[in-house]
């Protein structure tokens, strides 16, 4: 028995209680309040495999939030001692087992995986990286939809795309997307294990802020500032984190657009001047 898949079903019979459907030599009932009244037997339908509270198979044509072998988030709607009940977009709700059920609270999103216990019941797990596959594709600045879902030394792991792993670089962002909240970023990079170097800002609006660097330095002519300089300072002058400015400098010096010298009253410091014999932006 499918549980946790959606599967299109024939009617075999009907009963007081709704339809049955016919699943692999065996019976499902979808219930009355799904039944419409066009259906006959011999009908095949889409439904929604799951249990029921006393652990039977039971269809719904409600459409549930994902299926197993899924990772998607998931809202929590109860807080039990072994566990949450997450809502899955139907009827009944889907249990969480958790040591620490208190460490969440209702209306949290909670990244999980969508599986089935030993009873053959769907369920949401914690522990989803060992269920994240490696990115085996070369697209670069693609938009991704991800789920920020933990925060690490180098940054904020992400679910992308409810597949893959990802990654947005402490040192490029100065406001981190709050965890569990859906949102959009970029592929920088595809790593060589699979897993994905990620940035809140496109394509498009990176080579925006390179052209608005560039018009910086010439209007300061020269910006004081190099790879040195505090990220504080770059972000207030700049309005951008250290390494995306060491990222445009480093473009802007291979187009030949600017040039670094030694800063006029400190020799031990440097200073980014616009070259002028190259065309302006």
């Amino acid at each position: 028995m499918q549980i946790g898949t959606i599967q299109t079903l024939k009617i075999s019979r009907f009963s007081p209680f709704g339809a049955y459907l016919q699943s692999e030599g065996e019976e499902i009932l979808l219930p009355n309040k799904f039944v419409l009244e066009s259906f006959k037997v011999g009908d095949s339908i889409e439904v929604f495999v799951y249990t029921d509270s006393l652990d039977r198979p039971v269809a719904t044509t409600q459409k549930p939030l994902g299926t197993k072998g899924e990772i998607l988030a998931l809202q929590v709607v109860s807080i039990q001692d072994n566990g949450c009940f997450m809502d899955l977009g139907i009827d009944k709700d889907i249990f969480m087992p958790s040591k620490n059920p208190k460490r969440f609270k209702i209306g949290q999103s909670v990244a999980i995986y969508l599986t089935t216990d030993k009873q053959n019941r769907l369920i949401a797990k914690l522990g989803i990286k060992e269920h994240l596959l490696p990115f085996k594709k070369t697209l670069k600045h693609k938009a991704v939809t991800i789920f920020p879902f933990e925060n690490t030394p180098l940054g904020i792991g992400c679910v992308v795309e409810k597949k893959y792993y990802g990654l947005l670089y402490q040192n490029q962002i100065f406001s981190p997307p709050p965890l569990n909240v859906p949102t959009t970023a970029y592929i920088q990079k595809v790593r060589s294990d699979g897993k994905l170097d990620l940035s809140l800002k496109s394509w498009e609006n990176q080579v925006q802020e390179k052209d608005r660097l560039y018009q910086l330095i010439t209007e300061h002519s020269p910006l004081e500032l190099d790879f040195s300089s505090a990220p504080q300072e770059i972000y207030t002058i700049c309005q951008m984190s250290k390494k995306s400015f060491k990222t445009l400098i480093n473009a802007l010096l291979k187009e030949g657009k600017i040039k670094i010298l030694p800063h006029h009253q400190d020799p031990q410091k440097k200073s980014i001047h616009p070259n002028l014999k190259t065309h302006t932006l």
